[in-house]
Formats: structure tokens, C-alpha cells, sequence
């Protein structure tokens, strides 16, 4: 029998208190800024919002852990002035108050998700923690909350979407004190990081990320609205979403093989060939049976793409920059391309409805052909870079 890994425990119940949030947000958030009075173009500027707070708090929080050494110090600072923001949210009103709180709160907590990527990836390659079978604890975390939420805000109201999420901050911040231990105080130096971090493949790397990604903007920001509107149930939502992250769960579970076989530049453009194909169908149809059939390709859409990113990035990225590279990473892959995708997502469900999700295989289409411009660019380099 193998030996249990503490570190590989302790981070996969992070994972799971991270993305107990994200299973609520994502769905739920919409519903529950609806229920505040808003409508498509104001519920995209907020949620779109939601992304671009990470470009304000994610370069600061992973240069602070590079520099302090400490990221445990610095996830609960993150933590706890998230999970104060929340708190408070639900006494805001108006658009631009709603917007601005869950600007600070968003960005707060979305800058945890690279310091623990980082210290995931830290200790994989150290002491031998298979990423994918941490990381699907998140996946798990994000099946069981979407598919319990529907129901219950079905019975209790779209109210009850904040103080979940608050619930699940504080298990968050729970959680950091077990966490590893950072490496101590280092300063790389300042060329090091500016060159390796503006290199014209590492750029080209974060735009295919960014653009296939940004495929699931409509999705994210509209899709649970969308059906409700088509007149499918909290539970059949509920089951939709969960379906598409069991798949990614499976994905994750055979996920080193694939990486091995392939490369993460090959999961990558897996991932934007099967968004293709994935929003094509869900901008033509809202039967539930072929939804359940396409809600599969969310373990390429996700699953494949993020595998591929999360292992190029372990091969590619000096030690020394770590976290500031992963930071960058969420920056403009999560908060800069996809927070204009989501926000352009607004007006363009609002004028076109469901055929937006045609825009979304667009991405997804230009995101796959900047991943085939950098296996061309790695083709004569050794076969770990792709």
C-alpha cells in the first residue's frame, strides 16, 4: 500500500474549499446578482469584473510571496479580506457598489488559486505529488456544490449564494496553516524575471491559455440563466454543470499518462478542438439530452487545457520566478482575456441569446492555432518543453 502524503492531503482539502467557492460563484452568482435587480449587460460587467480583479491583486500577491518567502502568510491575508468583503456584500446596492465589492473581494480570493497552484507544482516535482490527483479534489468540491445549490436556492432563495460562499472562505483560510512552508526570503534577480517572463513563446503561451479559456465565457456568465430561461429545472441545471466536472475529474485521474503520451501543447490543442465542437452545439440547442451528451467535452474544454498549461508552465518556468510567472499566468489568462470575454459576453447574449456561444468556439478556434505556432516554435527544442 502507499504511503499516505500529508502535503498531498492538506492541498487537495485546499482545492476543495477553493473551489467549494468557485462551484457556487460560477452557476449561482449570476442568479443572485439577477435577483438583485440586474440585468444581462449590467450582470456581465459585474461578473466580467470578477476576472479583471485578478490583474490588480495576483502580480503584487505572487511577487510578495517570491519575495517574503512565505505564501502562507500571504494566502491568509488573501482569505480573510475576502471572506470579510463577502460578508458584507449582501448589504450593497446598485450596480457600481455591487461591482466595486466584488472587485476587491473576487480579486482577493482569485489570487489564491496561483500561490497554490505553485506550491501544488513545488511539490510534485520535490516530493512527488501527482498534480492531477490533488487537483480533482477541486473538481469533486465544484460537482457537489453546483449540483446541491440549485435545489436549494430553488426552496431558499438566490440569498442564501453569498453566505455559502462566506462559509466556505473560512474554511479556506482554515486550511493555509497546514499548508508547506515557503523556501524563506529570496531575491531573484530583477533580469532574470523580466527576461524570462516577457519571452516572446512565454507571451505566445499565455495567449493560446487565455483564448481557449475565454471559450467558456458565456458559459460561466450565462449558460445557468439561459437554461433556466428555456424552462430546465435547479436540479437539471444543477446536473448539467456537475456532469461536465465529473468529466474533467476523469480526465484528471488519467491525465499523467496523457501528458506523457501527447504533451501538454497536445492537451492544450486537444482542449481548443473539443471547444469548437462544445459551443457550436450549445449555441443551436437547450435540450437537455444533447446537453448532457456535450456537457463530456468540458474534459477537453477545461480539463485538458489547464492539465496542458499547468505542466508546461512545471517544465518551462525557472524555480526563482515561480510564483510570479503562475501569478502573470491567472493575470492575463483569467483576468485580462477573460474578463473582456465576459464582459463583450453582456451585450452579446443580450442581443444574440443563445447563438453567443458561437463567439465562444471562435476563441477557442484562435487559441488553438497559437498553441500549434509554439509546437512549431519548440519543435527542434529538447522534448520537455511541449
Amino acid at each position: 500500500m502507499r504511503p499516505v502524503n500529508l502535503q498531498a492531503l492538506r492541498l487537495s482539502f485546499q482545492y476543495a474549499a477553493l473551489f467549494g467557492v468557485v462551484g457556487i460563484m460560477l452557476p449561482y452568482w449570476p442568479v443572485w446578482l439577477a435577483s438583485r435587480g440586474l440585468g444581462p449587460v449590467e450582470i456581465g460587467l459585474v461578473t466580467g469584473i470578477t476576472a479583471w480583479g485578478k490583474m490588480l491583486i495576483n502580480p503584487l500577491a505572487g511577487q510578495a510571496a517570491d519575495a517574503l518567502g512565505r505564501p502562507r502568510l500571504v494566502m491568509a491575508a488573501l482569505a480573510a479580506g475576502s471572506l470579510a468583503l463577502y460578508a458584507v456584500i449582501s448589504g450593497v446596492s446598485g450596480v457600481w457598489g455591487l461591482a466595486l465589492v466584488t472587485l476587491m473581494a473576487s480579486g482577493l480570493f482569485a489570487a489564491l488559486m496561483p500561490l497554490t497552484e505553485t506550491m501544488t507544482l513545488a511539490q510534485a516535482r520535490s516530493q512527488g505529488v501527482e498534480y492531477g490527483r490533488v487537483r480533482l479534489w477541486g473538481s469533486i468540491s465544484f460537482i457537489v456544490l453546483s449540483t446541491t445549490m440549485g435545489p436549494l436556492i430553488d426552496t431558499l432563495g438566490p440569498a442564501l449564494v453569498p453566505w455559502v460562499v462566506v462559509g466556505f472562505l473560512a474554511l479556506v483560510l482554515a486550511g493555509v496553516a497546514g499548508l508547506p512552508a515557503g523556501p524563506g526570503r529570496s531575491r531573484p534577480a530583477s533580469g532574470q524575471a523580466r527576461r524570462f517572463l516577457t519571452s516572446g513563446p512565454f507571451l505566445l503561451f499565455l495567449l493560446s491559455s487565455g483564448l481557449i479559456q475565454a471559450g467558456h465565457a458565456t458559459y460561466y456568465t450565462f449558460a445557468t440563466l439561459h437554461w433556466r430561461a428555456a424552462g430546465l429545472d435547479g436540479l437539471t441545471i444543477g446536473l448539467l454543470w456537475a456532469e461536465g466536472v465529473v468529466a474533467e475529474v476523469i480526465l484528471f485521474l488519467v491525465g499523467a499518462g496523457l501528458v506523457r503520451r501527447i504533451g501538454p501543447l497536445g492537451l492544450m490543442g486537444v482542449g481548443a478542438a473539443c471547444g469548437i465542437v462544445r459551443w457550436s452545439i450549445t449555441a443551436t440547442t437547450t435540450d437537455p439530452q444533447v446537453l448532457m451528451v456535450t456537457q463530456v467535452l468540458h474534459a477537453g474544454t477545461f480539463a485538458c487545457a489547464h492539465l496542458g498549461a499547468m505542466h508546461h508552465l512545471a517544465r518551462t518556468v525557472p524555480v526563482a520566478v515561480a510564483n510570479r510567472a503562475q501569478a502573470l499566468y491567472s493575470t492575463i489568462c483569467q483576468g485580462v482575456i477573460m474578463g473582456a470575454a465576459m464582459s463583450f459576453a453582456g451585450p452579446l447574449y443580450g442581443a444574440l441569446g443563445g447563438h453567443a456561444f458561437f463567439v465562444d468556439a471562435g476563441w477557442c478556434a484562435l487559441g488553438g492555432g497559437c498553441a500549434l505556432l509554439l509546437a512549431l516554435r519548440y519543435r527542434h527544442r529538447p522534448a520537455e518543453a511541449v
